[in-house]
């Protein structure tokens, strides 16, 4: 009933007029060009150092592995790779195929940028405007969720290319089965709903570290300049990534310090370490634009941030996988360094991306304490992407003994899909489907349909007052011959959200509108969630034990007359 047509009419007005919305409100393409000037005009002022042959020496691993058509290995970790991507596809396929399938789809930043195009995130709660560009186009041309599920498969496709071409040094077969457990463990098979922009964050990322190979082993200027383009488009795409290479700087300096190159005499001449550090510099100089920006546009208090605040411990059970992996790759680290210190090549991209992935964890589980917690993102782990990532790789590259690597394999496996399932099996998209459903074939046409909804509870009043107000624009999105006024007693006498209530209802094309009240009365179609065991909502249920209409897995639907 909510399948939208393969292809959306007037592709081309939509295209132009999405990508104007998505290039010219807010003032981040102006920001990012000042930036991308100041970059420009660095890698002009260095160009001559940049084509130094002894700078980076060593910093990635020489030996380039390539498949071998004869080696029933390479063949076997390939065959893996695709049975995991297939099995993420049936994975996506098999849940429910709507905007209903979780509240992020159904809220206001899919479903305007469905009808205007999408909103740069630029603002006082995300600095990431180039996270999910694509999808001015892609809205344009479809707004079928298969069709959309299809461009995500291809997506992952491609971000598994890109992680088989950076990690090159890692013989064939283990390269592709770590690719293949990566690609299974709930880390990032979680990331395959639409929602997600970790995918273009892990391409853009992978990206920028080819090109910052290719550099190191040729010295061409636009090797460089293409990594340093690509740096700045995964600062902007995911805030993670500034910790990543925070991480690979600082241990650049670290190194520079042990070999004597920074001194204290140096802070007198920095342009010499400039010399000698150019791709540092460059990374410093974005990371300093980013910081700028940033700070310009942040209040007192990140309401994103603070809403996803949890404790240490609440930390350490969200991420016990990826964190266990860390410490072992740190463990690993730390053994091979006393056994074998050398310090002869630069650890620029050697031991650099471990480091990263070590800062981006330590942002995330120490600093900011981030853990989604919103109902359907509760207890995964995404935000631990970039670290699982390298963490992997370095694992697969360490471990030399085959049976430790397969006995590892294996467990990650196994404890993946367990959670994969639990996850599968927490979704409740279909529910919300089937209420929408029957309140299209028993309401009634071009008039207003009073719909009081009683959802929760939850840990939160503007959580619980957000997931009232996915309703309102799912139900605006997909209902065009219906009327809907969405009744909500979570915004009764909640003088804070006065305003903000005013504003939907003036805006018909996102909203139905909203009215906050405090119960039911006649005429209204009532919508309780099972899990709502308020006082209110048992007393309800009393009073309306004979007006029950339908019932699901998780709604109740009432008619109170």
């Amino acid at each position: 009933m909510f399948e939208k047509p393969l292809l959306q009419d007037n592709i081309w007005d939509n295209f132009l007029h999405f990508n104007y919305t998505y290039f010219t409100t807010r003032a981040w393409p102006m920001c990012l060009g000042i930036v991308l000037a100041v970059l420009i005009v660095c890698l002009f002022f260095l160009r001559n150092c940049l084509r130094n042959k002894q700078l980076y020496a060593g910093a990635f691993a020489g030996e380039i592995f390539k498949f071998n058509k004869k080696s029933l290995s390479d063949w076997l970790g390939l065959l893996a790779v695709a049975v995991v991507i297939i099995f993420t596809e049936i994975y996506m396929y098999t849940s429910e195929n709507s905007l209903f399938e979780n509240y992020d789809l159904m809220a206001i930043n899919t479903t305007r940028s469905m009808r205007f195009g999408l909103v740069a995130s630029f603002d006082y709660i995300r600095v990431i405007p180039l996270a999910s560009w694509y999808l001015s186009t892609l809205y344009a041309i479809t707004q079928n969720i298969l069709a959309i599920k299809f461009f995500v498969v291809l997506q992952i496709i491609f971000m598994a290319w890109s992680l088989y071409a950076f990690f090159s040094y890692i013989p064939v077969a283990k390269r592709l089965v770590m690719i293949a457990v990566l690609l299974f463990m709930p880390t990032v098979l979680q990331t395959s709903n639409i929602i997600f922009p970790e995918r273009d964050m892990v391409i853009v990322l992978m990206l920028g570290l080819i090109f910052a190979r290719k550099y190191c082993v040729s010295h061409k200027l636009i090797w460089a300049a293409l990594f340093i383009f690509f740096v700045n488009v995964a600062f902007y795409t995911k805030e993670t990534c500034i910790t990543f290479y925070f991480g690979i700087l600082l241990t650049s300096i670290f190194y520079n310090i042990i070999k004597g190159r920074i001194v204290m005499a140096s802070f007198v001449r920095p342009w010499r370490i400039i010399m000698e550090m150019p791709l540092e510099f460059l990374i410093g100089v974005s990371l300093l634009g980013y910081t700028v920006i940033y700070e310009l546009l942040q209040g007192e208090e990140n309401f994103y941030i603070s809403a996803n605040n949890q404790s240490i411990w609440q930390q350490l059970v969200n991420y016990r996988m990826e964190l266990v992996l860390l410490g072992l790759a740190i463990g690993i680290a730390i053994y091979r360094m006393i056994k074998n210190f050398n310090i002869s090549t630069n650890p620029l991209f050697r031991s650099g991306l471990l480091v990263g992935a070590f800062c981006s964890a330590a942002l995330i589980v120490v600093i900011l304490k981030l853990s989604p917690s919103t109902p359907h993102l509760a207890g995964k782990s995404y935000y631990m992407l970039v670290s699982t990532i390298f963490v992997l790789a370095y694992l697969f590259e360490s471990i030399s003994c085959q049976w430790v690597l397969r006995g590892l394999s294996v467990l990650l496996v196994v404890y993946s899909a367990y959670m994969n399932m639990m996850y599968y099996r927490q979704a409740k998209g279909e529910y919300y489907r089937q209420v929408a459903e029957f309140l299209a074939e028993h309401t009634i046409k071009n008039r207003p349909n009073m719909l009081f909804v009683m959802e929760g509870p939850y840990a939160t009043k503007s959580l619980w007052q957000w997931i009232v107000e996915t309703w309102s624009t799912a139900y605006r999105y997909y209902f065009n011959d219906r009327i809907f006024v969405i009744k909500s007693d979570v915004h009764y006498l909640d003088r804070s959200v006065a305003n903000k209530i005013n504003l939907y209802n003036h805006i018909p094309e996102i909203y139905f509108p909203m009215v906050p009240a405090p119960l039911p009365i006649k005429g209204d179609w009532l919508v309780i969630n099972k899990n709502n065991q308020t006082a209110k909502a048992v007393n309800l249920r009393k009073d309306y034990k004979d007006n029950l209409v339908y019932e699901n897995a998780l709604f109740e639907v009432y008619a109170p007359k």
